[in-house]
């Protein structure tokens, strides 16, 4: 996978990309694999492997059925089964890092901020989604909606007194379950086919049928329809509203910290590797 980026990304994204960009470039791989840290259930920390989906926005996650590329965030993403250790984990503290080595450039890139999990609408779980993302999410340079907003702000920049509701946000459109649907179909059917399977972390049972290499494989209509509903009703995609990256590039001897501010804007702080 290729990261995208356009102007209204915040530097922390753009060198997020920049490295990833490079780090893939050296490698048969579509997605960096990242550790997720999360505190378990008696307060531990606890920590494992996964592989981002990219930023909402971003290649195959357009917003909505209508995106053609318009829009952009820096709203990273990840998935996981439902029945995972994680997904409690989360649901009862949401306060995540990732980080991720990236050993052919020699750059080490953590962020923090909170995780936002969404679930298919038949999980109890559904109405948990707590993040804004129209507020994450902003045209991407050159389209109708950049050339849109930029037409509205000089008309409101002659407009006196009172106060105006970001146009962006009256814009954008933001259809989560569109985003979830993306992110699975954009899975091998390998992978598709593990969310079809029992809890991650049971004891594993002598049945194989119920652990299909791959759904599409399934001969009986009626049991592949059945994997291929439990796979959907598993897949969890979680959004994470980043508040800080630090970003240690080993080749350059920096290390550089983005704070997110109140405002939404973004403090950049040079310190020692």
């Amino acid at each position: 996978m290729i990261y995208s980026t356009c102007s209204h990304d915040p530097e922390w994204k753009k060198t997020f990309v920049e490295y990833m960009n490079a780090e893939l470039a050296q490698t048969d791989e579509r997605f960096p694999v990242m550790g997720l840290s999360t505190v378990d259930l008696e307060g531990r920390p606890a920590v494992r492997m996964v592989s981002p989906r990219g930023f909402v926005g971003d290649n195959f996650l357009k917003i909505n059925s209508s995106d053609h590329g318009q829009w952009a965030s820096d709203v990273l993403t990840f998935c996981t089964h439902a029945k995972s250790n994680k997904v409690q984990e989360l649901v009862n503290t949401n306060d995540i890092q990732v980080i991720c080595w990236l050993p052919n450039i020699k750059v080490q890139i953590r962020c923090s901020g909170h995780a936002h999990l969404l679930f298919h609408p038949d999980n109890p779980n559904y109405s948990t989604l707590s993040i804004d993302m129209r507020h994450r999410v902003w045209p991407r340079d050159g389209t109708d909606a950049a050339k849109k907003v930029a037409a509205e702000d000089r008309r409101e920049s002659s407009v006196v007194g009172g106060t105006v509701e970001p146009l962006v946000n009256n814009m954008v459109e933001i259809d989560t379950e569109y985003i979830r649907e993306q992110a699975y179909l954009h899975h091998s059917p390998v992978i598709q086919a593990w969310y079809s399977w029992p809890a991650p972390g049971k004891i594993r049972s002598a049945d194989p049928s119920l652990y299909p290499p791959e759904i599409p494989k399934i001969e009986d209509e009626a049991e592949k329809e059945k994997y291929e509903a439990n796979a959907r009703r598993n897949y969890v995609l979680i959004f994470i509203d980043v508040n800080q990256v630090d970003i240690v590039d080993l080749n350059e001897n920096t290390r550089k910290i983005h704070t997110r501010r109140s405002d939404t804007s973004w403090a950049v702080s040079n310190v020692n590797p």
